[in-house]
């Protein structure tokens, strides 16, 4: 674990590790994160973390925004709030991040049954272009067209793309480990369902630019070619 003034770094699992914030004033922690990730590049570089505050006051959405754009200046990856405080949670949902809900044992979201399982809406979005963020909350999202390096698809429900998945999709993000994600042309920055994460080097060269079904099984994930047997991605 990696201890400063304004916050600690400990593995939480196999998928990411744990950024506890203890101080309400962000801009020490901006300056103190980039400072540490200069002095570990490689723990941070491509890395994936999730945040959690120390504190029970109440977090903003513009709050949690910056600390996202501070993570991912190093070259890392934000992928979700580690809370079961409902006033936190709010404000994650507002600044569009997923939310890892804790519990006993202290494993992901991705071991817990949704909320519902209900018949979900459909979102449906052309062509997302790099720096863009399209959240489908309650959601399935269907994009016609790609998903460009730089660009982040997220629904509470599966993720279709018809065109190539070339930035980051999370699926399944308020909990349903039985979301699935699909796309046309498979070379993803990062991919999540629900709550469970493996980014580019992790997956097996042979699933690059095929079409591509991604599910959990087992509480792992598993990538599969059309029409083949999926096989689970190894750590």
């Amino acid at each position: 674990m990696l201890l400063n003034q304004s916050f600690e770094l400990k593995a939480a699992t196999l998928h990411y590790n744990c950024v506890r914030i203890k101080q309400k004033d962000i801009s020490t922690f901006e300056n103190d994160f980039v400072e540490a990730a200069k002095q570990a590049p490689r723990l941070f570089k491509n890395g994936a973390f999730v945040i959690e505050f120390v504190h029970d006051e109440l977090i903003s959405a513009i709050k949690i925004k910056r600390i996202r754009k501070c993570i991912e200046s190093v070259g890392a990856n934000l992928i979700g709030l580690k809370s079961d405080k409902e006033e936190q949670i709010a404000e994650s949902q507002k600044a569009h991040i997923a939310i890892i809900r804790d519990n006993k044992a202290g494993i992901s979201s991705a071991n817990k049954k949704p909320k519902s399982s209900g018949v979900r809406e459909v979102m449906v979005q052309n062509r997302v272009r790099s720096g863009t963020q399209i959240y489908a909350k309650d959601k399935d999202l269907i994009v016609c067209g790609d998903v460009s390096h730089g660009a982040e698809v997220i629904a509470s429900g599966n993720i279709i793309i018809y065109g190539a998945l070339n930035g980051k999709a999370i699926a399944g993000a308020d909990g349903d480990n039985n979301a699935q994600i699909f796309c046309s042309a498979f070379s993803p920055e990062l991919l999540s369902i629900g709550g469970v994460y493996i980014v580019n080097e992790d997956i097996d060269p042979e699933h690059m630019g095929r079409h591509v079904r991604a599910r959990m099984i087992d509480g792992r994930i598993t990538l599969a070619n059309f029409n083949q047997t999926p096989s689970p991605v190894t750590f």
